[in-house]
């Protein structure tokens, strides 16, 4: 490595430096820290304790039980009847009820919705396979997503998930025999109602009762053709005598995460929770690690997304009106073998139970991580894929540059592989006039080594570096190279070989696309499976990576043949061959198609260099050297201020030395 290459690498120490420094943590910032902190304890005051949930799940199993046996018995179908009547209130009805499954289906999925709770209970994505490419991508395990109201019943609280919802379809009770599709532009409203008893002294049929019943709870469901939300909008209609609940109400959703992906610990790592809180997009902690956080009612929350590494599953508010009041989110390790993570939240919504009718308008979102499908909802969710949001550099190139390029080329219906390697080629051309004004002056330094080896030997003393510096300066102009030229080159590439790095690895995009041995540019490009597990490096061997690793070697003994040994610093030449090995280690389970830009780019470099090294004469570059020594230097400003500088040091140092003889 040449010194002009290390002032590029100090410069962009420097750069991360003052970016550091320029974006210190305000007041405001650590005030919100320390509210992240101290949310840890609320956590635990909000959520149930463990003697409460398993005093829950004893009185549920022994009303499961007594379901069992009131078939055929008389008592025990009173016992049930009493325990339901004390748990759920005017709701004893819709607990004793039988639940049913409503299958939902549009262009891009098929959703079921359980009658029993309301819920979506499950989605199957219909463009997207599991890994093995045996199954639909499906977001839950069966009947894993959970959520609903906690409502205060006088001396009660009832959960909705517990209770079962009538269903109406585009204002029609529902008879569970035609189909509920839906395509193109066209939508479906699905409507879930939970309604009080009804009572022995109204005299009218239960349908009738069902259908003109002007008090309910309702979970409304809107289902569009080509898109990957579902609108979920919650009523309440004239519940001001029976929901005792006042300031806010208390919503509980509970989500197991499937594994959708090959790699059960790199999707883990990419699974948390993210959130929007005052125009700010934050999330909890990630690379699989639980975490937890409370959010107060001072700062709105407008959406909450549970995301995966290339799928979320978001419940976002769509108006002011509904934005979240508070928030509880946790996130916690799942040691079942098909799930990644749990996903708890508790949300509070503003209420008043003076009001006759309340509703809370939000969306479900299931599906992939999609840069262009999040950028159209217009609500920062494309803020929860990793593009380098915190280094303005790095989001600027992905933003602005590769997604749009990328888009661009996938519009020619071009395969994967192709795609890269075009956009790989597009990135070179763009750099070329940096990157040969590089290697060109390295070639010439190279050159001007025995001219440099004189200067070297002319001033050998540490006392005449000034006088080495300035000489070999001075060569360097004559000849007409600027030794900065690998600087900027180097600095402005930098980004774009980091925003790379973001990229690919999370662009769903590439997920399942193949390209020559590799069956999922997203994942490895595992060649051989090994049964034991090298430290940092994996269980498999990478081929891409492996040929990644070959063409860095091949690049830096170039490189370092093309540099003067002389000016190498000691240790320098094992750093630069050590740093392909390190490399090997780091990106071996990393998505194939990150180490498949990283070939081909590198690839490039060697050949420009090749062709850059054949196009340098060094004759004319002597001869050049040569008159130019000719010819008077012009001197600048600066440089005839240094040279007074000296002549004047030169002169005290000599009356100095005279004076020091008279005595």
């Amino acid at each position: 490595m040449d010194k002009k290459s290390i002032i590029g690498l100090v410069l962009i120490c420097l750069v991360f430096v003052v970016f550091s420094l320029l974006n210190r943590p305000s007041e405001e910032q650590k005030a919100a820290q320390k509210r992240y902190q101290d949310s840890i304890a609320k956590v635990q005051k909000q959520m149930l304790s463990k003697e409460a949930n398993a005093l829950e799940n004893t009185e549920n199993s022994v009303i499961d039980s007594l379901k069992a046996m009131a078939k055929d018995n008389e008592e025990a179908r009173a016992e049930l009847n009493r325990m339901i009547g004390n748990k759920y209130s005017v709701f004893s009805q819709s607990a004793n009820m039988e639940s049913k499954t409503i299958v939902l289906e549009n262009d891009v999925f098929q959703a079921h919705i359980d009658t029993k709770g309301g819920m979506i209970s499950q989605v199957t994505l219909k463009d997207y396979v599991t890994y093995d490419k045996k199954h639909k991508v499906k977001f839950f395990t069966d009947k894993g997503n959970k959520y609903g109201l906690h409502l205060s019943l006088g001396n009660s609280v009832v959960n909705t998930e517990d209770l079962v919802f009538k269903v109406f379809v585009n204002n029609k009770l529902y008879d569970f025999q035609s189909p509920l599709k839906v395509s193109g532009k066209d939508s479906l409203v699905v409507a879930l109602r939970l309604l009080p008893n009804k009572a022995d002294s109204i005299n009218i049929s239960e349908e009738d009762y069902i259908k003109n019943q002007k008090q309910y709870l309702e979970y409304r469901y809107t289902l569009k053709g080509e898109d990957y939300r579902i609108g979920y909008k919650i009523v309440l209609n004239n519940m001001q005598d029976v929901v005792s609940d006042d300031g806010s109400l208390e919503f509980e959703w509970n989500a197991p995460l499937c594994l959708k992906e090959k790699d059960k610990k790199i999707e883990t790592q990419n699974s948390s929770i993210y959130y929007m809180l005052d125009n700010e997009v934050e999330n909890l902690k990630e690379q699989g690690k639980d975490d937890s956080v409370a959010e107060s009612s001072s700062i709105p929350i407008k959406w909450i997304s549970y995301k995966q590494q290339f799928f979320s599953t978001v419940l976002m508010a769509k108006n002011s009106a509904t934005n979240f009041n508070s928030a509880t989110m946790v996130t916690k390790t799942d040691t079942a073998e098909n799930n990644v993570r749990n996903m708890h939240s508790i949300i509070d919504f503003k209420y008043s139970n003076e009001k006759a009718y309340t509703e809370y308008d939000m969306d479900f979102f299931f599906g992939p991580n999609k840069y262009k499908i999040f950028k159209n909802y217009d609500v920062d969710l494309e803020k929860t894929i990793p593009l380098g949001w915190g280094f303005f550099l790095l989001q600027w190139v992905n933003r602005f540059v590769i997604i749009p390029v990328f888009d661009f080329l996938q519009g020619f219906d071009l395969h994967m592989g192709l795609i890269i390697l075009i956009l790989t080629l597009l990135v070179k051309i763009v750099l070329f006039p940096l990157a040969y004004k590089s290697f060109s002056s390295t070639a010439k330094m190279k050159v001007l080594q025995p001219e440099i080896q004189k200067i070297n030997e002319k001033y050998p003393k540490q006392d005449q570096a000034m006088q080495k510096q300035q000489a070999t300066m001075q060569l360097y102009r004559r000849a007409g190279i600027n030794p900065m030229a690998g600087c900027l080159p180097m600095l402005l590439q930098f980004p774009i070989l980091v925003a790379m790095f973001r990229f690919f690895p999370s662009s769903v995009e590439l997920r399942q696309q193949s390209f020559l041995w590799a069956d999922d540019l997203s994942t490895y490009d595992s060649i051989l499976d090994l049964p034991f597990n090298i430290p940092f490096y994996g269980s498999h061997i990478s081929l891409f990576c492996l040929l990644m690793t070959v063409a860095q070697l091949i690049y830096t003994k170039m490189t370092m043949n093309q540099q003067s040994q002389n000016n190498a610093m000691p240790g320098m030449k094992f750093m630069m061959y050590g740093m392909p090995i390190f490399m090997l280690f780091i990106l071996n389970n990393f998505s194939a198609a990150l180490n498949y830009y990283y070939l081909i780019s590198l690839l490039i470099s060697v050949l420009q260099m090749y062709i850059i090294r054949k196009t340098i004469d060094e004759n004319k570059i002597l001869a050049r050297l040569q008159q130019n020594a000719k010819k008077p230097m012009k001197k600048s400003k600066w440089q005839q201020r240094m040279e007074n500088l000296e002549k004047q040091n030169r002169r005290l140092m000599e009356e100095r030395a005279k004076n020091q003889r008279k005595r």
